[in-house]
């Protein structure tokens, strides 16, 4: 899985994010250093491009992301160019040597995936970002990437 850096190339909003690579570097614009508890998500158009970024504060509680997948994919139907979402949680209260993830993840991971479905929106990944780095629950399923 792709790690943040600070040397990843910056995308811009008309950049296709076609990659997790891709995605992280969007997400990294984002992130709060030192690292604090927040869901970070953007839609994907259907050429793949996003122009907005939004940061939810305080989701320390594990089944936040639901909310945040809800919230995001019934703003998203809204839309008719808006087909996808990338969710980011970061945990930094995680080991500094361990994967971020929680027991559940991939049962969030597959009841996120139903929300967004719901709404016609398609969660693209969500990525957990801990100290040690990023970690995605669909990985764990051995589902295929979506990008």
């Amino acid at each position: 899985m792709p790690q943040p850096t600070a040397r990843s190339r910056l995308p811009r909003s008309s950049d296709p994010i076609r990659s997790a690579t891709d995605a992280i570097a969007v997400v990294s614009m984002a992130l709060h250093r030192p690292l604090e508890a927040e869901t970070i998500a953007f839609f994907l158009d259907h050429a793949s491009r996003s122009d907005t970024i939004t940061v939810v504060s305080g989701t320390t509680d594990p089944d936040s992301v639901m909310s945040v997948a809800e919230c995001m994919s019934v703003a998203g139907s809204r839309s008719p160019t808006l087909c996808g979402v990338v969710l980011a949680t970061v945990r930094p209260e995680a080991a500094p040597t361990l994967p971020a993830t929680l027991p559940g993840d991939i049962d969030r991971w597959i009841e996120a995936c139903d929300i967004t479905e719901s709404n016609g929106i398609e969660l693209i990944e969500w990525f957990i970002i801990g100290p040690a780095g990023v970690d995605c629950p669909r990985e764990l399923l051995g589902e295929p990437q979506r990008w």
